[in-house]
Parts: structure tokens; sequence; C-alpha cells
């Protein structure tokens, strides 16, 4: 007998209820599904992770600049300090300017410490001083010779240029020949590129002047008009014409050979000053100043070294001769060597140039 409509109807409701939470218990399985698969990836991951092992064998970044410092070692860690040396400012930018004035005949000890040349002295205390420096041979001018060539050549005694010259090259031909000026200023002599080679006027000597020796500069008008009297020295320097090289030879009262040391003391000072004064030295100018050789005592003699930048420096004690200022004059202008200065052994200046 079929069901009564009433009947029907509340199976019909029941129907839909079954129904209704059939669905959300399904819906609820889903959403579990769903979050677990969401949650796996980061598991898995997780899972997959080196050993601590197997990240020590990966190589790892870099470490950044931020990263903090390495502790400092223990004290039985720690090397021993080395020796601090007092710091040299570098050399002005551009073309070397350096002037070497060349004094006679006194060895060191007669000079560093006398109380008669309290400049001279002054500088010795206030720039760079080579306490182990050395003429090379004996007299004069083979002294000089090897200053601007490298050689003594046969080692004359003293001779003018009508005894003997030498076929060269010097250092000013280097310079020459890479288009560096230079000029050498000879205290009393007459006119520029003298041929005349005498011992006058006044207190010239030629012994004292290397460049006359050479045929490289006495066949070679252009280079032999750059041996001039001194009378040209503070107008070059005034007027901003002064060569990146220079030359300088006091006449024999001036240079200690016939004079007194207050004349000589005197006669550096004044010149300096008008050095100190120039753009020239203001561009990074050095002066060297040296002797020709010593007289007593062997032939150890001073040799200074004064730059704005050498203030302070106090002893220079690397062994060094003649060739050894050639060397560095060679090395800052970037020429080749000559003859002793291609030794090692001579010495270098080139660090105080």
């Amino acid at each position: 007998m079929p069901d009564p409509p009433r009947t029907r109807s509340i199976t019909r409701v029941l129907d839909v209820v079954v129904v209704i939470l059939v669905l959300i218990a399904v819906g609820a399985a889903g959403i579990g599904v769903i979050s677990k698969s969401r949650a796996e990836p980061t598991a898995l991951v997780a899972s997959q992770k080196p050993s601590s092992a197997s990240r020590v064998s990966s190589p790892s970044p870099p470490a950044s600049p931020s990263a903090s410092p390495s502790p400092s070692p223990s004290p039985s860690q720690k090397k021993p300090s080395a020796p601090i040396a007092r710091p040299i400012s570098p050399a002005a930018p551009g073309l070397p300017h350096v002037m070497v004035i060349v004094e006679e005949n006194n060895s060191y000890s007669a000079i560093i410490g006398n109380s008669q040349l309290p400049y001279i002295n002054s500088l010795a205390q206030k720039y760079a001083l080579a306490t182990n420096w050395w003429g090379v041979s004996h007299p004069s001018e083979p002294n000089y010779l090897a200053m601007v060539s490298g050689s003594i050549w046969d080692n004359p005694a003293d001779l003018t240029p009508q005894d003997e010259t030498y076929p060269g090259p010097t250092v000013v031909d280097q310079l020459a020949a890479k288009g560096i000026a230079w000029k050498a200023y000879m205290e009393d002599m007459p006119a520029p590129c003298d041929l005349k080679d005498q011992y006058s006027p006044g207190d010239y000597d030629v012994n004292h002047n290397p460049f006359m020796y050479f045929n490289s500069i006495r066949s070679t008008p252009s280079q032999c008009n750059r041996d001039v009297p001194f009378t040209q020295f503070a107008g070059d320097l005034a007027g901003g014409t002064a060569p990146p090289f220079m030359y300088v030879v006091p006449n024999l009262i001036d240079d200690m050979h016939n004079g007194s040391y207050t004349t000589a003391d005197n006669w550096l000072q004044t010149q300096l000053a008008k050095v100190f004064a120039s753009k020239w030295y203001a561009q990074g100018g050095t002066v060297v100043l040296t002797w020709d050789e010593g007289e007593s005592g062997g032939d150890q003699i001073a040799t200074i070294i004064i730059s704005a930048r050498l203030a302070g420096h106090g002893a220079y004690a690397a062994y060094g001769n003649h060739y050894g200022l050639l060397r560095g004059l060679e090395e800052i202008y970037g020429v080749s060597y000559l003859s002793g200065a291609a030794k090692a052994a001579n010495g270098d200046v080139r660090s105080l140039l």
C-alpha cells in the first residue's frame, strides 16, 4: 500500500538532510587534504636539507666586507713588530726637478758638525743626510766625470779639455734624447759653451765643469750652449724658466776649495733662498748638495738631499758613491744606466729624489 502523502514529504526532507550532511563531510575532508598538501613542500624541503657533515664540504659564500673582524691572535701567535720607518711623501707628479750642487775637497768629518758651517749643518739636520757616501778617485776631475758619465775614464790628473776629451755619452745626453731640458751653471765661466777651457777668468776652474770634457756635448751646439755662466741662475729661477735638471758649480772661493768655510756657507744660504722661493722648487724640486772628494780621513763625503717632502728624514745610512747618485738620476728620469751606475753595489738614492 503506497505511503500517504505526509509520509512521502517527511521522507524527502530526511533525504535532503542526509545529502547536506554528506556534502559537509566531504567538504571538510577536502579542506584537510588541501591543508596537508600545502604543508608537505615545507616538510619535504626540511627533509632534504644536507646533514651538518655535507654542509662543511659545500662551498660557502665569501664573507661580506661588513663581516665582523677575525679575533686577534693570542700573544703567543703575534708576529714581532717591524721597525717603524719614517714615511716619505710621494714626489710631486710630472717631470722630476733635481739640482746637483757640487762643493770641493772636504771630507765628511770636516763638514758635519763644523761650527763654521751653521747653515749647511742645519740642512743636514732638517733633511736627509747620507752618512755613508764616498768619492771614487783623486783628484777632482775624475770624480766630476764619474758623476755625469758613470766612469772615471783614464783617471785624469786635473787636465784641461785641451789635453784630453772623452766620447761620452753623459746623463745630459740621455736627457736631451728624451726631450728633457737641462742646464749647468758655472760660476765665473765667461760665456756659454766656453771652449777655451782655461782655469780663468776669475776663480773659474774648468776641472770642475765635467760637461766640457765630452765630445758628445762639445760637438753639439744645442747641448754645449746649455753649459752657461752662473749669472743665469737667479733669472731662470725667478722667471720660471729653470729646467728640470740643473747642475751647479760654485767658483773656487765659494766651493771651499780656496775660500773659507764661512764664505761657502753664506754663498749657499743666499743661493738656496732663491731656490726655495722658486716655482721650480714648489713643483717638487729636490737639491742634492755633495762634495767631489774628501781631503782627509779617506774619501767619505757629506751628501745632503733637500726637498720639502724630506723634512725630518734624518740619516740615510746606505752605502753609496758618485755612481749611486747617477743611478738614482737615471732611474727617476727613465733612462738607461751608464757604466758604474749599472752596479747596484755602488748605491742608489732614487728613494730620496
